[in-house]
């Protein structure tokens, strides 16, 4: 809670145990200080054209006349008049005046009103400045009299009707109830007063205003809007910090959306990669099925018995399996793995780079629509800052993203994966790599067709060698699908796995303190809609007793 509206409940709580308030309010110029002067059949306040009144002034009874300081800007002054015996009156400074500051005063005061007698002049009744501070008197719960005060300056009587009527139908308009207006004349009522004239006094219409204070507004009365005044003032905060609730839960809802866009967008990522991975699978498989049909047709051709002598070289042997199966294999292998990792690296710059580019909109959306005013600065202060930190780690991770260290390092960790790093001497790419093992193999092969050849006159024994290098050949271009395969979908899943957890990361702070305030918020709610429904319950059982 703001440490003024604190200080305004803990007021209006403490005022219970003193005198009735009743606080004198209105534009400078209205005649509030005539008013009360009039009220009380002396000059105790000063009055004049200008804005004569500058701090609030507290009169309460006193046996003999005085005046203290009693807080900055609360001047106490004590009179004899019997009317005070039962409660306290307060003027203070007229609205709408040049000095600021005195204006400032009575919009703080209001709240420890047990009752407001508004002032209007009959010359400029109900204006637009007194309806803006009518609805901050209205918005405290406090009961409004009007004093149409200067009526002597209209000598028709039909002019007199028609101006109370447009400040009753302009207030009961505003307050949506019908006002008492009572209709005055200070300056008459002083006059009577100094004449002792009965016809002047009744004129002034002030007798209508003393007998509504002192029968209208009997003990009783004076009692229930007493503890009208507290619980009004409650209701005022427990409504006004509710919907700050509710504002600040509908802000958070635009948070939590954004959150789950963020964790949708990794999803849809997710799915994305592999979706789009699986043709560049397709591409790398193509390219081994080719050389699979070439080696295949190559041991047809080569291992026959009329061709004994050539399988003897082995080495000629698989100078041309190299030339005639692998052929510009191992470096298309080679480029369709790059530009596999060329892919991931690029698709995980153009995440980062899409979330920080949506984080931004957020914020800039954010400065524009503002905040939802005072009640919220701590809240809003702390949202703002952890949007605009992650916007600048979004920023500088799409900033830091190198290319090509991500390149060189997902083609390290595949070659690891895909168990060729026995080989990674001299910085051998996968596709020599690759060679080698194919070449080893088939020398391998030849060496058994040879020996066997060797042992047997190989005339029956060829073609089942054949089929046993044919297949064999074929369980290892398998075995290399396999872990290219592998290797390079580990590192898919990889990849977006660590860009979901870097991005996690960075909005870590913001996605705790969107929950915890939520949780926080929800709860406040509750609290102050069930604050609010006890304190109507008990405001209409207290105004039910009339």
């Amino acid at each position: 809670m703001e440490a003024d509206d604190l200080r305004h409940f803990n007021q209006a709580r403490e005022a219970l145990s003193s005198f009735f308030l009743l606080v004198i309010a209105g534009e400078f110029n209205s005649g509030k200080s005539s008013f009360i002067n009039a009220l009380l059949g002396e000059k105790i306040l000063p009055e004049g054209v200008t804005p004569t009144t500058d701090r609030i002034n507290l009169v309460r009874h006193g046996d003999e006349p005085g005046e203290e300081m009693i807080e900055a800007y609360l001047l106490e002054r004590r009179h004899p008049a019997e009317i005070l015996r039962d409660l306290n009156i307060v003027d203070t400074p007229g609205t709408n005046a040049v000095i600021r500051e005195h204006e400032e005063l009575t919009r703080d005061f209001v709240p420890r009103s047990d009752l407001v007698l508004f002032v209007t002049s009959a010359d400029r009744p109900f204006t637009e400045s007194e309806r803006g501070f009518l609805e901050q008197i209205r918005a405290w719960g406090k009961k409004i009299v009007f004093i149409l005060n200067k009526i002597d300056l209209l000598q028709d009587p039909l002019d007199r009707r028609q101006v109370t009527t447009f400040v009753s139908e302009n207030a009961e308009r505003l307050l949506g109830e019908a006002p008492l207006v009572l209709a005055v004349s200070a300056r008459q009522a002083k006059e009577a007063r100094e004449q002792n004239n009965d016809a002047l006094w009744k004129g002034s219409g002030f007798g209508a205003v003393e007998d509504y204070l002192l029968n209208t507004l009997d003990q009783e009365e004076r009692v229930r809007l007493k503890l009208l005044n507290p619980l009004n003032v409650g209701l005022t905060l427990a409504r006004k910090y509710k919907e700050s609730a509710f504002d600040r839960l509908k802000l958070l809802a635009e948070d939590v959306a954004t959150l789950q866009n963020i964790d949708t967008q990794l999803a849809a990522f997710h799915q994305e990669m592999l979706r789009d991975f699986e043709p560049r699978l397709g591409r790398m498989d193509a390219l081994l099925s080719e050389m699979e049909v070439r080696g295949l047709n190559f041991f047809d051709e080569r291992i026959r018995f009329s061709r004994i002598r050539e399988l003897m070289n082995s080495e000629q042997i698989r100078r041309d399996f190299e030339r005639d199966v692998v052929g510009d294999t191992p470096r298309d292998i080679d480029d369709e793995v790059g530009r596999i990792i060329d892919w991931i690296v690029e698709r995980n710059l153009k995440l980062w780079q899409d979330i920080s580019a949506y984080i931004d909109r957020r914020q800039i959306a954010r400065h524009r629509e503002g905040m939802i005013g005072e009640v919220t600065g701590t809240f809003s202060y702390n949202r703002q800052a952890l949007l605009d930190s992650i916007g600048r780690a979004s920023r500088e991770a799409v900033g830091s993203y190198n290319r090509e260290s991500e390149a060189r390092k997902l083609a390290e960790e595949v070659r690891g994966a895909s168990g060729m790093t026995v080989f990674a001497g001299a910085g051998m790419g996968l596709g020599v790599l690759m060679t080698a093992l194919l070449s080893g193999a088939v020398a391998d092969i030849t060496g058994v067709v040879l020996a066997t050849t060797l042992a047997a006159t190989g005339l029956y024994v060829i073609p089942a060698r054949r089929r046993q290098a044919k297949a064999e050949f074929s369980t290892k271009v398998a075995e290399l699908r396999n872990r290219l395969r592998e290797a390079l979908t580990r590192q898919v899943h990889g990849a977006v796995a660590q860009s979901s957890e870097r991005i996690n990361e960075s909005i870590a702070p913001y996605r705790r303190f969107v929950l915890v305030q939520q949780d926080q918020l929800n709860e406040a709610r509750d609290e102050l809609v069930t604050a609010e429904d006890g304190l109507m319950r008990l405001r209409t059982e207290i105004e039910s007793k009339r």
